[in-house]
């Protein structure tokens, strides 16, 4: 008799733990964690590409930008674009298409008298 019951419960537990595999079926999930920069470009659209000015470096003999996490001098490449200008507060990249202007401060700054 216990050994039925046993046999019963084992059965009931198995079925319960199974069930969800049985109703999924072949439906492939999605990871709701998983964060939007690893998503998958959609087929027939191009990818977007963007760029992030973090600190502008400007001395006597040199001068420098950190776009994306790189260093970068006047004339080196970043995806499709060059740098083509390296200036206080703001960098112009080019290529033979376009070219974009990206401002390390995005607000303008408003001066006024005091």
């Amino acid at each position: 008799m216990r050994k039925t019951q046993s046999i019963v419960k084992l059965i009931v537990v198995l079925s319960v733990l199974i069930s969800p595999i049985a109703l999924a079926g072949d439906k492939q999930f999605s990871d709701p964690t998983k964060p939007p920069a690893y998503a998958k470009p959609q087929k027939g659209k191009k990818a977007v590409t963007h760029f992030k000015l973090t600190e502008i470096r400007i001395t006597e003999d040199n001068r420098q930008v950190v776009i994306n996490g790189r260093r970068l001098k006047k004339g080196q490449s970043i995806g499709k674009y060059r740098v083509k200008k390296i200036d206080v507060g703001y960098v112009i990249l080019a290529n033979s298409q376009a070219s974009i202007r990206l401002n390390l401060i995005r607000n303008p700054i408003i001066r006024k008298k005091l």
